[in-house]
Parts: C-alpha cells; sequence; structure tokens
C-alpha cells in the first residue's frame, strides 16, 4: 500500500538537511543543515502550506540536531553542531526580526550527535550524548534565566575508549509518568542500552536491547498510553527496523536475601537499596527491571535506517532509511507488527 504526498515545500537550506523537529502542537517546524544555519516554520492553516519565520545562524559547523523543549516552559530550541557546542535559543515574540536569541552556548569535548528535552514532568532537562560515548544531563541553575545552563547534573559514559570518528551514539527519554527516569540509548556498535538511576541515584547502563549487528542510528520510546508495557524501536545500520517489548519484573531477590541475612546477623552495612541496615534496620525497597523481548525485526528498507518515530499515541512507527522510503509499521489485533504504507522520496 503507497500513501500520496500530503505537502511540500523548499527548507531554503543551500546544503544537506541532517534533521527536522516539530514543536509540542506539531504547529511549528525547525529544520538544520551542513548550511551552519537553522530554519523555523510556521504552519498556516488557512493556507495550508509551511511559511517561513526565521533563521538562526549560531554555529560555525554542521547543525547535526534540533529540538524544542516543551511549550511550558517558552518557545525554546536546542541545537548541536559539529562545532562541539550546544545553543540554547529562546524566542523573543515581540521582535519584528532575529527573534531568536543564544540564551547560552553548552561546549563539550567532543562532538555532541544527539540531543532531546525530558518529558516536561521532569522539569526542563536536556540531554545528549557525544562521539566520545558521554551521555550528559542538563537544567539551567534557575529555570526563570535560560542563561545559567552550565555543567552538567548528571553523566554516565556509554560506551569506553571510543574515538571520536568511530562514535556514533543517539537517545531517547522514556515518556511514562508511572516510572523512573530512564533513557534508551544507541551506544555504538551492535549496542543499545536502557540508561536509569541506581540506588545511590548515580545514571548506569542495565538493560541491553539485543540483536543488533552493526551501529545503532536511531531509538525511539514509545508514548505509553496506559499499556502494561514499554515499547522502544531501533534503526539501525545492518538495514533492520527492531521494536522491543519492555515488561516490568522484581527486581533480583538474591541481593535481598543477602542483606535480610546480614540484618538478621546483627550485622551493619548498605543494603541494595542504598540504605544503611542493622538489627531493627528499614528494609531496602525493591528495584525493578525490565524483560526484553525483541517482538519485531524488520530488513525491507535493504539499506541503512537513518531514523524511526512513533505516532503520539504509540500505535504506528515510521522510519525512513537509504532506500529513499518512509515505511509505517503498525501491529495487527494479534500484536504482529505488520507494514501499512510506504512513502517514497518523490511522494509517490
Amino acid at each position: 500500500m503507497s500513501l500520496e504526498q500530503v505537502s511540500k515545500f523548499n527548507a531554503q537550506h543551500e546544503d544537506l538537511i541532517h534533521d527536522i523537529a516539530y514543536d509540542y502542537y506539531g504547529k511549528r517546524l525547525a529544520t538544520c543543515s551542513s548550511d551552519h544555519r537553522i530554519k523555523v516554520w510556521d504552519y498556516d492553516e488557512a493556507q495550508d502550506q509551511w511559511v517561513f519565520s526565521d533563521g538562526i545562524k549560531e554555529h560555525e559547523g554542521s547543525v547535526l540536531k534540533v529540538a524544542w523543549a516543551h511549550p511550558e516552559f517558552g518557545q525554546i530550541i536546542a541545537s548541536c553542531s559539529m562545532d562541539r557546542t550546544v545553543k540554547i535559543l529562546e524566542e523573543n515574540e515581540t521582535a519584528p526580526k532575529l527573534r531568536w536569541l543564544r540564551r547560552a552556548t553548552i561546549t563539550t569535548p567532543a562532538c555532541v550527535q544527539d540531543l532531546e528535552f525530558a518529558p516536561n514532568f521532569y522539569g526542563l532537562k536536556l540531554a545528549t550524548v557525544s562521539a566520545d560515548g558521554m551521555l550528559k544531563i542538563y537544567e539551567p541553575a534557575d529555570p526563570a534565566n535560560m542563561g545559567s545552563w552550565g555543567t552538567p547534573t548528571d553523566q554516565v559514559e556509554l560506551a569506553s575508549g571510543v574515538k571520536e570518528p568511530d562514535g556514533h551514539f543517539c537517545l531517547s527519554w522514556s515518556p511514562s509518568r508511572l516510572q523512573p527516569m530512564m533513557l534508551a540509548c544507541g551506544a555504538g556498535r551492535d549496542n543499545a542500552k536502557i540508561i536509569r538511576h541506581d540506588h545511590t541515584n548515580k545514571l548506569v547502563p542495565c538493560e541491553v536491547l539485543p540483536g543488533h549487528t552493526d551501529i545503532v542510528c536511531d531509538i525511539a520510546w514509545a508514548p505509553h498510553m496506559g499499556r502494561s508495557y514499554q515499547l522502544i524501536a531501533t534503526g539501525c545500520k545492518d538495514g533492520h527496523v527492531r521494536i522491543f517489548k519492555l515488561t516490568q519484573e522484581e527486581a533480583n531477590t538474591r541481593k535481598l536475601s543477602a542483606w535480610q541475612s546480614a540484618t538478621n546477623a546483627g550485622g551493619v552495612g548498605s543494603g541494595p537499596g542504598g540504605m544503611t541496615g542493622g538489627v531493627g534496620g528499614s528494609a531496602p525497597s525493591k528495584r525493578k527491571g525490565f524483560k526484553v523481548e525483541m517482538i519485531a525485526d524488520f530488513g525491507d528498507h535493504n539499506a541503512e535506517v537513518w531514523r524511526v518515530e512513533w505516532n503520539v499515541t504509540g500505535t504506528i512507527l515510521s522510519s525512513s532509511g537509504d532506500d529513499g522510503m518512509v515505511r509505517l509499521w503498525k501491529a495487527t489485533y494479534l500484536d504482529e507488527w505488520r507494514c501499512m504504507g510506504i512513502i517514497g522520496a518523490e511522494g509517490s
């Protein structure tokens, strides 16, 4: 089944477009390119077309990614570039032109390859992952002052000994309000991981998403929408789109039993929940991990898969690859994932 082209517009960039990002409402669009520029577009419903709003040149290298913050924090964009900087931009709606102002510049030791704002219920947080394998989380010291972005508040190394030219990393926040803060990360060659806090509140790699045989180019965590499980999709250089099902399970009971034995013997120590125990101490709270299952594996692109993205309900997955096609995937009533449509590069 082929789908008809919805709309087409000239992005007016002078070089390769690396990323396109919608705002929260899908009414604004930001594009970034190797021409060092970001362009912002507004959707005109009356004319049914995208209208150019503003052009931004803050970087001295190819702009690789652009992301919108939740609108409750204002009209804020973050971008990363080959110049090893992350820019925080805020719109001044009263200005007639040059409306986007640089509020902060974050300099990094290696090129940042992906970035994404956290869901709004975590506050104004920005996650970045760079070519040296470092995942970092930033937030402004004062949410009312967009110039107060500084050193990362949290960080973890996804892969050790990675040389910058060889590194390729990507990330996606968990959108669930019912779970602790987590991210899914493509961690270099044939590797994807879940990242979350341990009992000491330190970010650590946890579950592995198996089956990849080459670099994970993109990763996307599906909106939760009341399911009893989580879905994560990956796009890989090996030409495959994979969907993983994460089901919550109890923490390792052996750690809890060992802590209980030490407590009964009158010992004092640190339990798996990060609490100090002895006679009469409080039992550590159980921390839950995930059972990971790969429930779909598609090689239909027959070429490198660059991007994967879920719709707002997490029921349809789109993927795009070097074959010049966007493919749409949806589960049947038997929970079997199938291709439901194909959009060609020429819109046919």
